[in-house]
């Protein structure tokens, strides 16, 4: 599954950007940005209090700042985020666009992970963890067909 670097700025919005170790995957300019943080889903409009957050697994999706734009979605695996000043910097290991996810590869990956053994506390922690991504990652393929 392929990361995808989109870019667009200008005018007045807020700035979100989605970068990995490796490159800045998505750069705009967005009315609206809802985050999958470790204790919830959190939506950051135009002015938002400044805030640093623990991203969970799941969906980043940010609404274009024109009338009409379309919403850009993202599967995120872990990480952080920072809000100030009308930018959302996200910081994740893993940011693949929705519509780049295979959805039969995620459910395959799915069904490969709850069908695997798990023994002792680290292997069941892991387990679980990998199963709460894959799930994540099927939800947000199946929301862009």
């Amino acid at each position: 599954m392929s990361e995808q670097k989109q870019t667009s700025r200008g005018g007045r919005g807020i700035q979100c950007v989605v970068v990995t170790p490796e490159t800045t995957v998505f750069d705009t300019t967005a009315s609206f940005v809802s985050l999958p943080l470790d204790d919830g889903q959190r939506g950051v409009g135009l002015g938002h209090a400044p805030f640093i957050g623990r991203l969970g697994v799941g969906e980043v999706r940010v609404a274009a700042r024109q009338s009409g734009g379309q919403t850009s979605r993202f599967f995120v695996e872990g990480g952080f985020v920072e809000v100030a000043h009308d930018t959302v910097t996200v910081i994740t290991q893993r940011a693949v666009a929705a519509d780049s996810i295979d959805a039969q590869e995620a459910r395959r990956e799915l069904e490969r992970v709850q069908s695997a053994k798990a023994v002792g506390p680290q292997a069941i922690e892991e387990r679980l963890k990998a199963s709460e991504a894959a799930r994540s990652m099927v939800r947000v393929a199946g929301r862009s067909r």
